[in-house]
This record gives C-alpha cells, structure tokens and sequence, in this order.
C-alpha cells in the first residue's frame, strides 16, 4: 500500500530540509510512534524507517523508546540467523 501525504509548503520549508530528506525524516517518525504505539513490530518500523534492525534499534535506545522482547522477536532473530550463516 502506498499512501501520500501533503505537506503544507510553509510547515516543509521550517523543516529547513531538502525533500528527499524531509521524507526520509518523516519515515523515520512515523515508524518510531507506530512502534512506540505498539502498532508494529521492530522489524517492520525499520523497513518504514528505511534502515536497518540495528539501526532502528540503535535509534530506538537513543530516544529511550522501550523495547520489549517478545517470543516473536526472539522466533524473529532466530529464522534471521538461520539464514544468514
């Protein structure tokens, strides 16, 4: 699904930000708060986010957004690492 946002031309310009980085800024926000929300799992926000896991996780620690480990994160990491030796 592709979903589409306006943004109003004076609220892009206080982002003081180029497009491409405005986008990739927002991504970013929208996957912290629908994983803070509970609404998506890690590796989903990351994929929203466009980073990395590791990434995402690293990003989460730095705003102290909590991180429960659940057994499907833990099934998760262990089909990650089943495929990836």
């Amino acid at each position: 699904m592709s979903v589409t946002l306006d943004i109003p031309d004076d609220f892009a310009r206080r982002l003081e930000t180029q497009p491409q980085a405005a986008e990739a800024e927002l991504h970013l926000e929208l996957a912290v708060a629908l994983y803070r929300a509970g609404r998506l799992p890690v590796g989903r926000a990351a994929v929203i986010a466009g980073v990395s896991e590791p990434a995402f996780a690293d990003i989460l620690r730095q705003r102290r957004v909590p991180m429960p480990y659940s057994l499907t994160d833990l099934e998760h990491d262990i089909a990650y690492a089943g495929g990836h030796r």
